[in-house]
């Protein structure tokens, strides 16, 4: 039984390591400019990790906070400093991001 559970163990154990090994994050460069959100719309792939790279580079909008609420995340973007945020991983759908007031907005498709 001992044999039996230490050789489970291995296979769980390196199924799951090559399963982490094999998941790729997607980054995705998202700006604040006097437009807006850019790229309004963002296309990424499902089943990846998304990682959200944003950089207000304006004072010229209301957007100085982005919102997702479907994954609860809300962030201050301050004026030239990019703030990481991380999505996790998405499955097929849409999600939508707005600045603070719902003034400003994009989504990201996942297909």
């Amino acid at each position: 039984m001992n044999k039996f559970m230490l050789i489970l163990f291995t296979i769980l154990a390196t199924s799951t390591v090559h399963a982490a090994e094999s998941s790729k994050t997607q980054i995705v460069n998202l700006s604040v400019t006097e437009k807006g959100f850019e790229p309004s719309s963002i296309n990424i792939k499902a089943g990846e990790v998304v990682t959200l790279n944003v950089t207000r580079k304006t004072d010229s909008t209301c957007a100085t906070a982005i919102q997702i609420p479907s994954k609860k995340i809300k962030r201050d973007l301050p004026l030239n400093k990019p703030v990481s945020i991380d999505l996790g991983i998405l499955e097929k759908g849409e999600i939508r991001f707005a600045c603070g007031t719902n003034m400003v907005s994009g989504v990201i498709l996942t297909q």
